[in-house]
């Protein structure tokens, strides 16, 4: 399972992936910044998510600015 979430100005966009070895254990589940996930370029979402980094990119540098 895999959920999608705002974490607001400070972290952005993020995802939670749930791992399992499908043997019966609880699965591991990690979040991180969706800017940080590598997508095959071949992928429907992965333009959506490549122009997500570039604004938040932009962002971050005119807030710093």
């Amino acid at each position: 399972m895999t959920n999608v979430f705002d974490a607001g100005d400070a972290f952005g966009l993020m995802c939670q992936v749930e791992v399992g070895d499908g043997d019966g254990d609880a699965p591991s589940i990690f979040i991180t910044s969706i800017a940080e996930i590598a997508f095959d370029r071949r992928h429907p979402i992965a333009r959506e998510i490549a122009d997500y980094r570039r604004r938040r990119a932009q962002t971050r540098v005119a807030n710093s600015a």
